[in-house]
This record gives C-alpha cells, sequence and structure tokens, in this order.
C-alpha cells in the first residue's frame, strides 16, 4: 500500500493506520496535519539524536508564545541606543538546548533562548548560554543598527553556583551592522531558520533568497534554497494529549540548504556560522506536506558530518 504508514500502540496491542499523506496515487482522508497552511507552524517541541563514529549529540527545540506585554518585561533595557520593540501581536520565544558528546574530549552542553517577530523572524532578543567546566550566558538584544551584547561568567569559584544575575565579571559590547546590509530587510538569530523552515515559506521559493542573521559577534548573509524533493525515510515518536504514536515510513520531503557567509571588513577574521552545534553550510528537511523538520545535515566540531534525526514530535 502507498503512503507513510503508523503504528499507534494503545494498551498493550498494537494495529496500524494510514495517516492520510498519500500522492495523487492513494486515496486517503487527508488529516490536520496533512492541511497545515504556508505560514503555520504546528509543532511545539521536537528532539532529535544524531550519531557519528567520533561521536553522538542530541538536540531538543520548543517554540512557544508570550503575549506583547509579558515579553515587554523579558527583554532587557540598554545603555545607550534604540532597541526593538514588540508591536502588539504576540511574540514567538523558541529555546534550543543542545548536548555533545565526542569520542574525545568532554560533552558540551549548550543552549539558546530567542524572542522574535511571528511575522518575518526579526529577531529581538537572544540568550546563549554554555553549562559545565566553562560557564557563561550572553544577552543579545537587537537594535535598528547593531547588536548590544552583554556577557556574564562567575567571578570567582562560588558564584559558579549561583544564579547568572548574581554573577560580577561582566563585558558590554555593541555589534554595529555593516553598510552592505538593506536597511529595510530583518535580522534574525540562528534559531528563527528552523521556525521559517517549518513555515514552509521557502516551498514556492524559484530562486535562492538571502536572509541576514547575526549569530555570534558578526552580521551573516544566509543564502537560502530548496536544493532537492525527495523521499525520505522518517521514524519518530508523535506525542499528543491522548497517545504516543510511531511514525515510521517513507515521506515526501523537500531539502532546504542554507550557506552563510559572514559580512566582515577585510581586516576581521570571519567567524564560523553556528546553527544548532552545526558549523557552516547546513541543510534542513522537511516534510512537504506538514513543515516538520525530520533531518538537519551539518558539520559539527571535533565529530564531522552527520544526520540529526527527528526522534520526538509534540504538537
Amino acid at each position: 500500500m502507498i503512503g507513510f504508514f503508523t503504528k499507534i500502540v494503545l494498551a498493550g496491542s498494537v494495529m496500524f493506520a494510514a495517516l492520510g499523506c498519500f500522492d495523487a496515487s492513494g486515496a486517503a482522508e487527508s488529516s490536520a496535519a496533512c492541511e497545515a497552511e504556508t505560514g503555520q507552524v504546528i509543532w511545539k517541541r521536537l528532539a532529535y539524536q544524531g550519531k557519528h563514529f567520533l561521536g553522538k549529540v542530541e538536540t531538543t527545540v520548543s517554540l512557544t508564545e508570550l503575549s506583547a506585554l509579558a515579553a515587554q518585561k523579558v527583554l532587557i533595557s540598554i545603555p545607550e541606543g534604540s532597541p526593538l520593540q514588540v508591536s502588539p501581536a504576540p511574540v514567538k520565544v523558541i529555546d534550543v538546548q543542545s548536548a555533545v558528546n565526542p569520542l574525545f574530549g568532554g560533552p558540551d552542553f549548550a543552549g539558546s533562548q530567542a524572542w522574535f517577530s511571528p511575522g518575518d523572524a526579526a529577531a529581538l532578543q537572544r540568550i546563549r548560554y554554555r553549562k559545565g567546566d566553562d560557564i557563561w550566558q550572553i544577552t543579545y538584544r537587537f537594535t535598528e543598527k547593531g547588536v548590544y551584547r552583554l556577557r556574564k561568567k562567575p567571578g570567582h569559584g562560588e558564584e559558579k553556583n549561583l544564579a547568572p544575575e548574581h554573577w560580577t565579571k561582566i563585558k558590554e559590547s555593541f555589534y554595529p551592522y555593516p553598510d552592505k546590509r538593506p536597511g529595510s530587510q530583518a535580522v534574525m538569530e540562528p534559531a528563527g531558520l528552523m521556525y521559517l523552515a517549518s513555515a514552509r515559506v521557502f516551498m514556492e521559493q524559484s530562486a535562492p533568497r538571502r536572509l541576514y542573521v547575526f549569530d555570534r559577534k558578526q552580521l551573516h548573509e544566509v543564502t537560502v534554497h530548496v536544493s532537492g524533493r525527495l523521499r525520505l525515510k522518517a521514524s519518530y515518536i508523535e506525542k499528543n494529549r491522548e497517545n504516543d504514536i510511531q511514525r515510521e515510513g517513507m515521506i515526501d520531503a523537500l531539502k532546504i540548504s542554507f550557506k552563510p557567509r559572514a559580512l566582515t571588513p577585510r581586516d576581521e577574521q570571519p567567524e564560523d556560522f553556528s546553527f544548532m552545534g552545526l558549523k557552516g553550510d547546513f541543510d534542513i528537511y522537511i516534510d512537504a506536506a506538514t513543515g516538520v523538520p525530520v533531518q538537519i545535515s551539518g558539520r559539527i566540531s571535533r565529530i564531522g558530518k552527520v544526520d540529526i534525526r527527528l526522534q520526538t514530535l509534540a504538537f
């Protein structure tokens, strides 16, 4: 039988049912997930895992929403300049947590949380943090002309056990945007690319699109294009209020390729673009019917090329 089959486990019994995302040769009623419109992101939490003989990576991505009033209380004020403000519409919040366990060397635990406008994914604020021996927290507040950066680290041994608001090793910086950036185009942060891919804004793309993304200290021009349509094997657990469903089978997927380039002066060393632990160019494979990112492929430091595949999906 043609299509994407589901294995549903209920009360210890196993039965099989079709998901309903069939091509023209199949006959089935489409499910709500299959009818997701462009611009609509249907997932709330994604869990991924990638394995390589040199190590393993595990990543979770969560998407929530804040009212404009609640978001205003979270966004920090800055010493000078005019930070971007929230519109009356709710603000999206995307949280990414990654654990990289290489074969050689210690594990690396890092994460980020970003607040952005849902329409164009324009970043308002981003917080990055690292756990382990070398812990820190960096807050980025976005303005029209650049990004204010506030780095915090523990000042001495005892501060390491305190919350970041009590750390005393503080450094402030401001990174102006280069003149190359079009003034009217939104500046994003890296995780916003996952949101746009999930919203399927690249599906009807006929030519490469250029986006502007601020990573750690530099603005990057990211060229995005749909580089292929293919049948891809997917295997993950779908969680909903009633039960857990094992989705397993072949899906129609779009391969979306991202090529970042740092916009830096000639006398400045360009930084490596980082996306969910991947460095440089990367690809996101989305389910063409739902927009769910089922695989992310790229290169991880100390591990190499890896395919990070979806393990769990929650609505």
